[in-house]
């Protein structure tokens, strides 16, 4: 079954200010944990709601996860009744990286049934557009309905290590091309890929303008890397956050894709320190 995506401009517009619409505000820099909040107070999507990806969307790392494990189940559970979000709630998601940071809430929120949307463009989009832009901050209004959280299609570090033996599914990295081909790595402790992987750069999803490309074109070019669908590929990036945007492009092309592995190469580079340290 595939997924709800993408809204536009003109229909988020006729949406805000009505009670079950939920705006979030996932503006995020990886160098700059600050700058999100920093944008937010600026200027935002009136009535939105920032979401401090680095504490809301993950846990805290660890020596043995990724950068940005997923959260407890539990404490997600809580942070969605605190947003308000509840299971009539629609939520639309935005940032200004061409849904490159929105696609993690987008997935996470999925996974719980919720009606989700990212907004193609994101806020670039809605400002070139002359739309309202609001100053006022907003935490949510708490709901007491609760959702039981879980993350089915989130693939963990066993699977991918058993998947040498299995050989169950193809590992699709997102990140841009010279740090897959271990050229350019100033994040993570080693360069490189995850053996066997293959490469599609999660911007080649987009145009210039930081929007979708047409879902036709789309589905075209993603033929070209795949040859079956949904479980036959598993997603993965750097931390598992643009990893998730390969996911939404895929599903708003048409094609079937869910699964995660949320450790991504942060999780699989430190592995690799491990196991040359013991060698």
């Amino acid at each position: 079954m595939l997924l709800k995506t993408l809204i536009n401009t003109n229909e988020l517009a006729a949406l805000l200010g009505l009670s079950n619409v939920v705006v979030l505000d996932c503006r995020f820099y990886l160098t700059d944990h600050a700058k999100g909040k920093s944008e937010y107070n600026i200027g935002h999507i009136p009535g939105a709601i920032f979401v401090d990806v680095h504490h809301e969307l993950a846990a805290v790392e660890t020596e043995v996860t990724g950068r940005h494990p997923l959260p407890d189940e539990a404490i997600f559970a809580r942070q969605l009744q605190t947003w308000g979000i509840n299971s009539d709630t629609q939520v639309i998601v935005y940032d200004d990286m061409g849904g490159a940071i929105a696609a993690r809430a987008w997935w996470m929120l999925c996974q719980q049934s919720i009606n989700v949307r990212v907004l193609d463009g994101g806020f670039p989009a809605w400002v070139r557009e002359g739309k309202d832009v609001s100053t006022e901050p907003n935490v949510g209004v708490a709901t007491q309905d609760k959702i039981e959280v879980s993350f089915p299609w989130a693939i963990s570090e066993q699977v991918v290590v058993e998947n040498f033996e299995t050989n169950q599914f193809q590992l699709v990295d997102a990140r841009a091309s010279d740090r897959f081909n271990g050229e350019n790595e100033n994040i993570d402790p080693i360069a490189g890929h995850i053996p066997g992987a293959i490469n599609r750069p999660f911007l080649d999803n987009l145009d210039a303008d930081g929007s979708f490309k047409p879902a036709e074109q789309l589905h075209v070019e993603w033929q070209d890397w795949l040859t079956e669908e949904g479980d036959a590929y598993v997603y993965y990036c750097g931390s598992g956050i643009t990893a998730c945007h390969n996911v939404l492009a895929l599903n708003y092309a048409g094609i079937e894709a869910k699964r995660v592995y949320v450790g991504s190469w942060s999780q699989w580079s430190k592995r690799m320190m491990r196991a040359m340290a013991e060698s």
